[in-house]
């Protein structure tokens, strides 16, 4: 499994992703000619995130999707993304039911991330 979001900026996507997450570039590659010429980081092993981006065409729309990941202490991801570029659009919050932390960011782009801690157990970023 993985998710894919289109990027302006590659490299500076890979690094905030790299530093705030952990996820680490895996593999780079391009391809197509014209308007359908890319480039792309796949990011992570297991469930991947891959950065895609389209040199000649306009960037899409920011916000329509919301990327989510479940890490082993929130306030720490959110420390790192603010120290990163990014921005806290929701600060953490514990929710009873489930019982989760969560918090809202957005990355340097303006991609919305919804970032988890689960009560009572550590996951991995």
């Amino acid at each position: 499994m993985f998710t894919k979001i289109v990027v302006e900026d590659l490299d500076a996507q890979s690094a905030f992703y790299a530093n705030v997450l952990g996820l680490e570039p895996k593999h780079r590659f391009s391809g197509g000619a014209g308007d359908a010429a890319f480039e792309e980081i796949v990011m992570g092993d297991g469930p991947s995130l891959l950065l895609l981006h389209y040199p000649h065409r306009e960037p899409p729309r920011r916000g329509g999707t919301v990327l989510g990941f479940a890490v082993a202490d929130v306030d720490q991801v959110v420390r790192a993304a603010e120290h990163a570029g990014g921005a806290v659009r929701s600060e953490p919050k514990t929710l009873a039911q489930p019982a989760i932390r969560v918090a809202e960011l957005a990355d340097p782009e303006g991609h919305l991330l919804e970032i988890i801690q689960h009560m009572g157990e550590e996951t991995d970023v």
